[in-house]
């Protein structure tokens, strides 16, 4: 028997249920008519998750139909939107029809998930549905840690063609193998052309536009650390010899805009990586050019003015890309600090990325493109960067709100961010209920009022999971601990910067420090019981270990935090410690499973960054339990 509750993502727009049942063994076969041929590869992806789901290996055919079967068809006027799709099961079969080759794939994507739903018995209805936003996309850092593997990138591809999101960026700094400049991938085990051009086709395969992203202006702290380039960065350093440092990489390193050799540096960067895509676009990024003016370029500043300097560097940088046929984005955080200098970089073909992450966000920062007329994408974030577990409750409220925001300026899409600060211990799967959610609302953005409802779908569609309670989960550990990984590293480091938050340390109750740490405990023992009930089509319990990893990491950094109270900063309470020597076993072993799962879907890439820090985290334990013993 088919499921009463039927579970989409994104919810469907109109389902409307008919009387009666079509067994999945009597269809015979999917069927493309002579004339649709090019619905060969939606056919081919069908079959294969059809296959995967139960276990029936469904013939393709073409030419004459006959019988039960799968058909896929034009319906209606692509024009119109090329998205729009509707499904309908009946006693003859299943129709999939799309106004474009699009709709008949997404189409098929509801199709997969219904049969999740009912795997065995599909009850006759119908479906008509389309977007609210034509792009609807997924941003993922692959600088700041994490190089994933290239069957890493199918399979989120893969989960994305699953929630119908149809725009990828990948976010390069120096993980691209750049043939002009070997020295800057050297050791960092970077993606290849090959690799791109791969992922390009199976991403459009899977109606997906891989966008090329490179940072071009701002963050290039590799790229200037080297000796042959140091000579470009704004600040008069010798950046070579100053110690590494995860910091500076988020805070520093801009171009010096008055070097010719600034801007032939980029362009040659541009023209090597560029036509690896079929994509239309091109994401030169430009955006937290946190020192453009405050060093070489400080009496321009002045004389000029900040913005002046940036708009001026940042046309040049476009005119590249459209010399070769793009469409140029980039990050509108700078220009939105100049207002009056938007229209110079505005055009029909430039997209401004309107980027906001806090739960706190208002419509102005949106209200402002608006108003100067130019094409924009909203951009929220999933909040898991530098976490053990992503503030799932923070990324919900933001998603929505600027879902929303979007739609009522008229945005074109939307670009939900994953990034990856601080070396990238998020791991992949912590970003998946906001990834899930981020694609329902931008197909759907009526949908995700009901946050409970939603994780239902979510735990289900996933995970196999019959009701919500991960989703529940989810949201309770991400809020455990806001203190971070990156805070971590500033304490083992002695950093002075925003990352510093040993003052919130000293402040923090002891009470409230121990019932949440107990909390992300009892976790560990749900979500150890929740990974022998996975069945998920798309996901597996190898990547279920993750949110288990992140459980166990949450409840010990709240241990390090009670640990620090104690003895680092010698304040009395009465709540119960950790022993030192369980925190420090917990802290290797920790570190262990962290090194294994990285390495089951990412190269090697900056992964001792990462796990230096927890081992240095783990010596000032030892040495403070030390002292404390003699």
């Amino acid at each position: 028997m088919s499921k009463q509750n039927l579970y989409f993502i994104p919810k469907v727009k109109n389902l409307r249920r008919g009387a009666g049942f079509l067994n999945i063994s009597s269809i015979e076969s999917i069927y493309i008519p002579l004339d649709n041929s090019y619905h060969r590869e939606t056919a081919s992806y069908l079959q294969k998750r059809i296959l995967s789901i139960t276990g029936i290996k469904i013939p393709i055919i073409a030419g004459t139909k006959s019988g039960v079967c799968i058909e896929l068809l034009f319906d209606g006027d692509a024009a119109k939107n090329s998205e729009r799709y509707s499904l309908e099961v009946s006693a003859d079969g299943v129709a999939l029809k799309g106004t474009g080759t699009e709709g008949v794939f997404r189409a098929g994507a509801t199709f997969i998930q219904l049969i999740l739903n009912c795997p065995s018995s599909l009850p006759y209805l119908e479906i008509n549905d389309e977007p609210d936003f034509a792009v609807r996309g997924f941003y993922h850092d692959v600088t700041r840690g994490r190089v994933p593997t290239l069957d890493t990138l199918k399979h989120l591809a893969d989960i994305l063609s699953f929630y119908k999101i149809n725009h990828f960026q990948l976010y390069i700094e120096h993980t691209f193998a750049f043939k002009a400049i070997p020295e800057l991938h050297a050791g960092k085990d970077p993606l290849s052309a090959d690799d791109i051009l791969e992922l390009d086709r199976y991403c459009r395969d899977r109606y997906i536009d891989l966008v090329p992203s490179l940072s071009t202006f701002g963050h290039l702290y590799e790229l200037l650390r080297l000796p042959r380039f140091e000579h470009l960065n704004e600040l008069d350093i010798k950046a070579s010899q100053t110690p590494r440092s995860l910091w500076d990489r988020m805070a520093h390193y801009t171009l010096d805009v008055s070097n010719d050799e600034s801007f032939y540096l980029v362009k040659g960067m541009i023209e090597e990586y560029l036509p690896l895509f079929s994509s239309p676009y091109f994401n030169i990024c430009c955006d937290e050019t946190f020192d453009l003016g405050t060093g070489k370029n400080a009496e321009r500043a002045q004389k000029e003015g900040t913005g002046r300097l940036y708009v001026d560097f940042v046309k040049k940088i476009m005119s590249v890309v459209r010399r070769h046929g793009k469409k140029p984005m980039l990050w509108g955080d700078i220009v939105l600090k100049h207002p009056e200098l938007i229209s110079e970089l505005a055009g029909d073909d430039t997209i401004f990325l309107n980027w906001e992450y806090t739960p706190e966000v208002t419509c102005l920062p949106i209200k402002t493109f608006k108003d100067a007329g130019v094409n924009q994408y909203v951009c929220p974030g999933v909040n898991g960067w530098s976490r053990f577990a992503a503030d799932v409750n923070r990324g919900s409220t933001n998603i929505l709100k600027m879902v929303r925001f979007g739609r009522d300026a008229g945005a074109l899409g939307v670009l939900n961010t994953d990034w990856g600060d601080c070396g990238q211990v998020n791991l992949l799967s912590t970003s998946f209920h906001s990834l899930a959610f981020g694609a329902a609302l931008s197909w759907n953005s009526n949908d995700g009022d009901d946050k409970s409802e939603f994780d239902k779908r979510f735990s289900f569609l996933q995970w196999g999971l019959e009701d919500g309670r991960l989703g529940e989960i989810l949201r309770e550990l991400g809020e455990l601990s806001a203190y971070h990984f990156g805070n971590l590293y500033a304490w083992v480091t002695d950093k002075q910067c925003l990352w510093f938050k040993e003052d919130d340390i000293k402040a923090a109750d002891p009470i409230d420090l121990g019932r949440r740490m107990n909390r992300a405990l009892e976790f560990v023992k749900e979500l150890k019981s929740l990974s022998t009930q996975v069945t998920g089509s798309i996901c597996g319990k190898a990547e279920f270990d993750e949110y288990l990893w992140s459980a166990e990491a949450t409840a010990w950094l709240l241990s390090v935090q009670l640990f620090k109270k104690r003895y680092e900063y010698n304040q009395k309470f009465d709540e119960p410690l950790i022993p030192p020597d369980n925190i420090i076993k917990d802290g290797y072993k920790l570190t262990g499973q962290f090194k294994h799962l990285w390495r089951l879907r990412n190269r090697e890439s900056e992964l001792r960054d990462a796990a230096d820090t927890f081992l240095s985290v783990i010596s000032r334990i030892e040495k403070r339990n030390d002292s404390c013993m003699i």
